[in-house]
């Protein structure tokens, strides 16, 4: 069987039930948890490889990449970055979306 890559929008949308949001709720939601989870498997990424690691993305991050670049430096320079992705988003399913503003 071949293995599916999934994108985090895509585990995010299939976490949780969206039912009652219309599709452009749906979809800021979707984006802001997905920003979110990077944020935070990004930042314990960092912090576990330590200062050097930690200026080295300073110095990368000014020049302002793009995702691609972004997606190499992680690749290259944090290795448990996507087992502290994962980590991540079970913690964010135990906790749940909260409910839809009004």
């Amino acid at each position: 069987m071949e293995e599916q890559d999934y994108t985090l929008e895509q585990i995010v949308e299939a976490s949780f039930d969206f039912s009652d949001y219309s599709e452009e709720e749906k979809k800021e939601v979707i984006s802001e948890t997905s920003g979110m989870l990077m944020e935070a498997a990004l930042l314990r990424s960092l912090d576990n490889e330590g200062a050097e690691v930690q200026e080295k993305f300073n110095t990368f991050i000014e020049a302002e990449p793009n995702e691609e670049a972004i997606a190499d430096f992680i690749g290259k320079n944090l290795p448990n970055f996507q087992s502290i992705m994962v980590e991540e988003i079970k913690t964010f399913q135990e906790m749940g979306i909260q409910e839809k503003p009004e």
